[in-house]
């Protein structure tokens, strides 16, 4: 299967964004995290990312009389990493694209009610003042990423993409 059909998957898809977000992933946690995948097609999809060389197991250990695998990205083995960047980017501004075309096509859709907005900000930093925003937006989402769903609370898509200015090089 080539890259592109591999991660054309949501589900597979949604592995590898929390595997670029988190690093280092135990099966379990990627079972949590997709608490609307069946449990096997889960450990079928992460069976197929790692027999593809997407992901590796990065250590396994004892619990309860089986054995845990973590899972981290694979940056070697047989992967381009220019050919998994472009699938996942195909598949990433697919899913948005989706996700927003079914949002739009409901009858009860309200962007000022449901807070769904888009726009772009054209920023001038060095290397050094654009890592610094990176990780300053990372602390700032780091707090929210994991709250679990309760009364009052809406799960929210919120999606950022660092791309160079048209015609230039970041």
């Amino acid at each position: 299967m080539d890259t592109d059909k591999l991660l054309l998957n949501p589900a597979r898809l949604r592995i590898m964004q929390y595997l670029r977000l988190h690093g280092r992933v135990r099966t379990s946690d990627l079972v949590a995290y997709l608490d609307d995948v069946p449990r096997a097609t889960v450990y079928h999809h992460v069976k197929l990312l790692e027999e593809h060389g997407m992901i590796a197991v990065v250590e396994e250990r004892p619990v309860r009389g089986v054995v845990e695998k973590v899972y981290a990205l694979a940056h070697a083995g047989g992967v381009d990493e220019g050919d998994v960047t472009v699938a996942l980017s195909t598949a990433f501004h697919a899913g948005l694209m989706r996700q927003m075309n079914d949002y739009l096509a409901r009858e009860d859709h309200d962007c000022a009610r449901d807070l769904v907005f888009f726009s772009t900000a054209v920023l001038n930093l060095d290397d050094a003042e654009y890592r610094a925003l990176l990780d300053e937006l990372a602390g700032v989402l780091r707090p929210y990423l994991d709250r679990a769903p309760a009364a009052g609370r809406a799960q929210r898509s919120l999606s950022l993409i660092s791309s160079p200015p048209e015609g230039g090089r970041a």
